[in-house]
């Protein structure tokens, strides 16, 4: 939110998805799940909201940042 990012686009596998709504940062899926070798993978949205970030930090027992702006930067 710090650098205007509203959505973080991805890939991932199933059970990861469901890592992400437990915590409470539901994935919107852009469409079924598909099997790559092994793999239930698929691709969606992550919202990136005031309230996904209150959720998070509650989830990991933190108020600190979650992301540095570093590795975001890193990433990109």
């Amino acid at each position: 939110m710090d650098n205007d990012y509203h959505t973080v686009a991805t890939v991932t596998d199933t059970r990861m998805e469901r890592i992400l709504r437990r915590a409470g940062w539901p994935l919107q899926r852009l469409g079924a799940p598909q099997l790559i070798g092994e793999t239930e993978a698929l691709a969606g949205l992550l919202a990136v909201t005031p309230q996904i970030r209150d959720a998070l930090r509650e989830t990991a027992g933190t108020r600190n940042t979650l992301i540095a702006p570093t590795a975001i930067q890193l990433a990109a």
